[in-house]
């Protein structure tokens, strides 16, 4: 596994050059293909020598201006390193928290990469939530690791400036972002150190020595800025917002579309076009001569040594380049190509080279291509391929083999390929292993990148007029037309002959007794199929073995478990296996990331439920509940034995909400449906009627379909408050009040074994009507009392909750379930 590891890490950098600067934000995987003044603007890239890191903590962080148009516009070589994945944020587009929304975190910055060309990076880390200082961050991860990870990074990129997006301080807001800087500047200084982490030099890598590192300061810093920046020499203002006639885009255009790429997060941006400043602070390391940051350090081939032929070769290679016949440059680019491939041992020769086998290739108008006749290939299984490979222009092009193939102009070549998929499926490399606070990787190699390419690959070799030979591996993809979206793209992923799934993963056993469902997925012909379920103290499973039967490939088949308690306590984790007669691990569930911006994804679990013993009464029976940004708490509702029905706030009418008992809206509702603009007043109503509404949080921003003082029935405001120590203790403001007694008497032991944090964007300035009924507060801090807020109005009671339900629900937090069983109890009832 090492080895196919350490392979794989040696072809994602050219698949990720080859993405730079794709064009339109689909998530077709071949990028758009370069037109003649895109091509100019490459080869002008080989001009400079010279590269930034900027570096931040989440996916979304990055100025994607100052990206653009430092890859565009000075055209330096330009990374983003980003510590951490997101996947301790928020979901604007579905319900997938934690691992899964890390998948399309990533996903979402390698698309906003392929369209302002920069290139991505990642340490370890985990994103555990918010974070409240560095020093609980590194608490959490490992000072010492985060600086591995960091340094390791500088020394693969070797980055002449560092660029940081938060200050070292309380003022960069989140801990993480704090953590960041702090990382950047200590890094700056230990990456060129010999003595600090020497086995990364036994790995291949050389120590580096960063020139410069700046701050990009931001008005959410400090609101003044500009004029701040006047009174401090050490400020640098650049104009990021100047057009490319190359692009046919201004650079904050470019922008706009990468950064509307981080659609989970609901940062779609504009387009904007004109004269845009930002301002960098110089931190560290020589200072600039004159205005330009990049002022005393030599961006050209000088700098290289044995390089006097290669930049002669580009500066002649840009000058005779012919817009309208990008195939007359075929020869320069090959005696440009012969030039670098005599240069000592390098990065940076390496990256060049890179660039020129992508300008080949465009220039050329030749495609590579491997298209399977299927989505998928089970693990040990074997699936056809054919390699596709066509030019487009008359300068020549062979296909390199045991016998060479002279290409035919605009005439497609297919070479029909056997792949025998290996006994592992696809899987992101940082979620192979479990995982804390930092993601296990076993191969230092892969420490740094995004992703590593799929399983399923096909080489080439090509020749080109003048001698140069492009070699390298394309992923293996399937092709389908959709009759609205039109052609679509997926990679061939490899599976394992089965997935095992529970229904709900997690499983609230309130009796002596209940069922427990699995579904099982058959991904090729299985002779047979045998559901096993391993033994756990304190709980009975059974049947502990049940025959299924044999399957057909796409066949879904129902099983059920009685789950018994045997005295247990404490939550059950069973992990089912399968005996199916067929190679390929049979103990995973699959989850699939299908979202149209990013490319469709799959990743693996153990296969497990989770059953957990509760004491838990409800008192309410039929409950109504809006969607908002996202969330599996109707799913974790039904788990209490209520009927939960969703509603859709566009339709819904006073007769319609008279039939429940209660009615939930969904996290960020009032941020994600216009509808409820109208609804609202209904909403009132029913209250007032006698129902009970739960609320749960939202954001007060510009999104917002009304303003936050006039979603309740009395005013409140929304703040930023948050508790993320998620032990916090919880002091009961109202013990007495209904909600903290009936059905269930909430007690401190119902806050126990919580995840991630207590919970955000409590209320604040309530009027007198509200009652508080719970206080807590991070270490150090002054105790919140806006988390869960009531009031009785009309016949009826409203709720509003900052709690984090939509994390400890699905968590299986029995407490939380407790609570909630009485936030949405009739008012009335006893």
């Amino acid at each position: 596994m090492q080895n196919a590891h350490a392979l794989k890490a040696r072809f994602a950098a050219l698949i990720f050059l080859l993405g730079a600067l794709s064009g339109p934000a689909t998530a077709q995987l071949n990028p758009q293909r370069p037109d003649a003044a895109v091509i100019l603007h490459r080869m002008e890239k080989l001009d400079v020598v010279g590269s930034v890191l900027y570096i931040a903590a989440h996916p979304d962080d990055e100025n994607t201006k100052l990206i653009a148009w430092l890859a565009n516009g000075k055209k330096v070589r330009t990374g983003y390193l980003s510590l951490t994945r997101g996947d301790g944020g928020q979901d604007l587009l579905g319900p997938e928290l934690g691992d899964a929304l890390g998948v399309i975190r990533t996903e979402e910055l390698m698309a906003a990469r392929r369209i302002d060309g920069g290139e991505q990076f990642f340490t370890r880390a985990s994103d555990f939530g918010y974070s409240k200082s560095a020093e609980e961050s590194f608490a959490k991860w490992g000072k010492e690791k985060m600086l591995d990870d960091v340094v390791r990074v500088i020394r693969t990129f070797r980055p002449d400036v560092i660029i940081t997006r938060f200050p070292p301080t309380r003022e960069a807001g989140h801990g993480h972002h704090e953590a960041s800087a702090i990382l950047a500047r200590e890094a700056f200084d230990l990456a060129g150190d010999p003595k600090v982490f020497p086995e990364q030099l036994k790995q291949g890598l050389e120590v580096w020595q960063p020139r410069r590192l700046f701050f990009n300061g931001s008005t959410w810093w400090k609101k003044d800025l500009a004029e701040f920046a006047k009174t401090d020499a050490d400020w640098h203002t650049v104009d990021v917002g100047g057009f490319d006639p190359l692009l046919g885009l201004s650079y904050t255009e470019l922008a706009g579309r990468s950064r509307s790429m981080h659609k989970s997060q609901g940062f779609g941006a504009a387009e904007t076009r004109g004269q845009q400043l930002e301002f960098l602070h110089f931190e560290k390391g020589d200072k600039p001569t004159g205005d330009d940051i990049f002022g005393g350090v030599d961006m050209t081939w000088a700098r290289v040594n044995d390089a006097q032929e290669v930049q002669q070769d580009v500066t002649a290679l840009i000058a005779a380049y012919d817009v309208s016949a990008p195939e007359k440059s075929v020869e320069a680019l090959s005696q440009l190509a012969a030039a670098v491939d005599a240069l000592p041992a390098s990065r940076w020769k390496d990256h060049t080279r890179k660039l020129i086998n992508g300008l080949l290739l465009d220039a050329t108008g030749t495609v590579v291509e491997a298209i399977a006749d299927a989505p998928q290939v089970v693990t040990g299984d074997s699936v056809k391929v054919a390699l596709n490979i066509i030019t487009r222009s008359a300068s020549p092009v062979t296909v390199s083999g045991k016998t060479d193939v002279p290409l035919t102009n605009n005439t497609p070549w297919t070479m029909p390929v056997g792949l025998k998929a290996p006994v592992t499926p696809d899987q992101p490399y940082w979620l192979e292993q479990p995982h804390g606070n930092m993601f296990t990787v076993n191969d230092p190699a892969l420490i740094g990148l995004p992703v590593t390419p799929t399983e399923l690959q096909v080489g080439f070799a090509l020749k080109f007029q003048g001698g140069a030979t492009v070699t390298g591996k394309t992923p293996v993809i399937y092709r389908s037309v959709d009759r609205v979206k039109g052609e679509l793209e997926q990679y061939c992923e490899v599976v394992p002959p089965v997935s095992l799934f529970a229904s709900p993963y997690v499983f609230m056993v309130k009796d002596t007794n209940a069922m427990a469902h699995f579904g099982v997925e058959a991904f090729t012909d299985l002779p047979k199929a045998e559901l096993i379920c391993e033994l756990v103290a304190g709980w009975d499973f059974k049947p502990a073995r049940q025959e299924l039967g044999s399957m057909k490939e796409g066949e879904r088949l129902g099983a059920t478990l009685n789950v018994v308690p045997q005295g247990a306590k404490n939550r059950a984790l069973p992990y089912l296996r399968m005996d199916v007669g067929h190679a390929g691990p049979t103990n995973l569930t699959r989850r699939v990331i299908d979202y149209d911006h990013i490319p469709k994804r799959s990743w693996y679990t153990r296969a497990t439920f989770c059953a957990v013993p509760i004491d838990v009464k409800v008192n309410a029976k039929r409950v109504g509940y809006i969607m908002g940004a996202g969330d599996d708490v109707p799913q974790a509702l039904e788990q209490l034995g209520l009927t939960v029905d969703l509603i859709d706030p566009k339709t819904a009418l006073p007769a319609t909400l008279a039939n429940y008992d209660a009615i939930v809206l969904g996290i960020r509702a009032y941020n994600t449906d216009n509808a409820l603009k109208s609804l609202n007043p209904m909403l009132m109503d029913f209250v007032k009627n006698g129902g009970t509404l739960v609320v749960q949080y939202n954001t007060r921003s510009s999104d917002m379909v009304l303003p936050d003082t006039l979603i309740g029935p009395y005013p409140f405001s929304i703040t930023r408050d948050r508790v993320t120590v998620e032990e916090a203790p919880p002091t009961f403001l109202d013990p007495t009040n209904s909600l903290m007694n009936t059905p269930n008497k909430i007690t401190p032991k119902d806050f126990d074994d919580w995840v991630q944090e207590r919970g955000l964007y409590f209320l604040g300035n309530l009027d007198p009507r509200y009652t508080p009924l719970i206080a807590w507060n991070d270490p150090g801090e002054q105790p919140l009392n806006g988390a869960l807020v009531t009031c009785d109005y009309g016949k009826g009671r409203y709720v509003y909750t900052g709690i984090s339900f939509f994390r400890q629900l699905p968590a299986g937090v029995p407490g939380a379930y407790r609570l909630f069983a009485n936030l949405i109890s009739r008012r009335n009832a006893q």
